[in-house]
């Protein structure tokens, strides 16, 4: 299956006064015409936080451009891509169809599903909507991380094609009702913990939490 590229986005770390206040972020980001994708991320693109973004298991952040009419339609205002911090707006691609460990081909790049991407303070402040991460956890409409396997250029005028898809269908809508709605469940964290690509970051705390609800804290 191929996917259409809505945008191609990317930005180092800046310094911004929203609100009256500094905010020193990636997040804003611009789009473009195309970058080098290496094994953590566009050239062109860069986080402040590095403790909670980046790395190789995030090197790029998927958001469906099938969301962003529900954000104008709650909100009432407009939202320009890529307003959720994201690098690839995609069309048609939502969290309910992506699963971990799936494997695409993103112009010359090959890429892999890593882990949900969860909501962040950010989104409140660049946007002045105080209750938006709230929101954002309570819809599921989170974006999604990939690692990268092979680097190689990337034009928005690339489509994103399916290339392998892991036989343990564990979705990103799964993972995140399982982290934010459905917490205890211990058969859905060890569901989870079954699929051998999922970020480092995120099974290490999955293990720890399966393991409070389990006794088995060794």
């Amino acid at each position: 299956m191929k996917y259409a590229i809505y945008a191609l986005s990317a930005g180092k770390p800046t310094t911004h006064v929203l609100n009256g206040k500094e905010l020193h972020t990636g997040f804003i980001k611009e789009q473009m015409q195309s970058d080098w994708l290496s094994k953590t991320g566009f050239t062109k693109d860069g986080q402040a936080d590095t403790k909670n973004h980046g790395g190789e298991d995030k090197a790029l952040l998927m958001y469906p451009f099938d969301h962003y009419h529900y954000w104008e339609t709650r909100f009432k205002q407009p939202f320009k891509v890529p307003s959720f911090g994201e690098n690839i707006t995609i069309s048609g691609l939502t969290e309910k169809d992506v699963c971990i460990g799936d494997i695409y081909k993103l112009g010359h790049a090959t890429i892999q599903v890593s882990q949900p991407r969860q909501p962040c303070y950010k989104i409140a402040d660049v946007h002045s909507i105080k209750n938006i991460p709230a929101v954002v956890t309570e819809t599921g409409y989170t974006g999604y991380y990939f690692r990268v396997l092979e680097e190689g250029n990337v034009t928005n005028s690339d489509q994103l094609q399916l290339i392998d898809q892991k036989k343990q269908q564990v979705s990103i809508a799964f993972i995140h009702r399982i982290l934010f709605h459905d917490r205890n469940n211990a058969k859905g964290i060890e569901v989870i913990l079954n699929v051998d690509e999922l970020a480092s970051s995120l099974r290490e705390s999955l293990t720890k939490k399966l393991a409070t609800l389990t006794g088995n804290n060794g």
